[in-house]
């Protein structure tokens, strides 16, 4: 088994090697402005995803986190996918943007997880969210300064293996570039 470190240095080597694609802008959803600008490259694999992934860090700065794999971003987000997260002033934030915050997908219960969503509307107690493919918005949680953990700005998607299933839960890798 290889080390995380090793490959790491694996990745960012790759990453060099594949050079970071620039995609072209997603097609705009419906009722969302063109200026919402998240690029996704498709890769082959996960290693070539993971390592244009790192390789867009270490060009544009941020952190490499990878999806938990639920169908709430369809069609955008397709299972897991890694996305490159930068950390933006909380004041920055608007409409459509897509957030890593910690929030409550459950309006039943308190416990918090990691999620990724996208903006869709705000108030005077913070931004309401959303998943795409979800006919309804989280209208009983806001993301604030205290649980907002970042912006998406670009989408590194690969095939999922023969049999996998959707997984629940929150992001579960992390690598951040200085």
């Amino acid at each position: 088994m290889k080390s995380p470190r090793r490959l790491f240095l694996i990745a960012i080597i790759l990453g060099c090697v594949l050079g970071v694609s620039a995609a072209p802008p997603l097609p705009a959803l419906p009722n969302c402005p063109a200026r919402v600008v998240v690029s996704k490259v498709n890769c082959a694999s996960r290693v070539e995803a993971f390592a244009r992934a790192v390789a867009y860090v270490a060009a544009h700065g941020g952190r490499v986190e990878i999806t938990s794999g639920t169908p709430s971003m369809e069609p955008l987000i397709h299972g897991q996918t890694y996305t490159v997260v930068q950390d933006r002033p909380f004041a920055m934030i608007r409409k459509y943007d897509l957030l890593v915050y910690l929030g409550r997908p459950d309006a039943s219960r308190p416990n918090r997880l990691m999620m990724l969503h996208r903006v869709v509307q705000g108030d005077r107690h913070g931004w309401i969210m959303s998943g795409d493919h979800n006919r309804w918005s989280e209208s009983w949680d806001r993301v604030t300064p205290q649980t907002y953990f970042g912006t998406v700005v670009a989408l590194f998607a690969f095939p999922a293996p023969a049999g996998a299933v959707n997984a629940s839960g929150a992001a579960t890798a992390t690598v951040s570039a200085p």
